[in-house]
């Protein structure tokens, strides 16, 4: 099994803007449960599955998140209200651990395009999960390309938002590997 880490120099300075509870928890070796990805060749459109973790939106993630992307809007915290793009936190911490989900943090992946619907605010106390479901995949200009429709659902059951997401994945898990920069086996 390959296990891909942060430089020693990469990891102190990564340390140093990790302010909430999640970031501090979350891993940056994406090849530790390498064992578990689907393959490109084995998604079948249709193949579904829930996220095997939930994201409580917690205050201080959307303060962190407010602050790294330099936004001075005080309503969202004044109202409790993620920004719209908050999403990709949600996602990030969900997706990339779940069976049909597993690809999305591998190094190599390149995301081509999205398409995201925003249906209800998500607000601090809510806890949402993802439904993911293997939507579309092709092969283009030799490239393997695989889409996912997401389902991000809140507490009460209720859509926040529709996530397609599509990816570029590498032929094999460790064809990219080699040229990854910053990372020491």
């Amino acid at each position: 099994m390959v296990h891909i880490r942060l430089s020693e120099e990469a990891e102190r300075l990564v340390k140093n803007y990790l302010k909430t509870e999640k970031q501090k928890s979350y891993t940056f070796d994406f090849f530790i449960d390498e064992k578990n990805y689907i393959k490109w060749e084995d998604v079948e459109i249709g193949m579904e599955a829930w996220s095997d973790k939930e994201f409580e939106v917690k205050e201080e993630d959307i303060e962190s998140y407010l602050e790294a992307t330099e936004n001075n809007c005080s309503v969202f915290l004044k109202e409790g209200i993620a920004p719209p793009m908050f999403l990709t936190t949600i996602a990030f911490w969900l997706i990339g651990d779940s069976f049909i989900g597993s690809w999305i943090k591998t190094p190599g992946a390149i995301n081509p395009g999205q398409k995201i619907e925003f249906c209800k605010p998500i607000r601090v106390g809510d806890v949402i999960r993802v439904k993911m479901k293997a939507y579309d995949k092709f092969i283009k200009r030799g490239k393997r390309y695989l889409t996912y429709y997401n389902e991000f659902v809140n507490q009460r059951g209720e859509i926040v938002a529709k996530w397609w997401g599509t990816l570029i994945l590498p032929i094999s898990r460790s064809e990219e590997e080699h040229k990854i920069e910053g990372v020491r086996r």
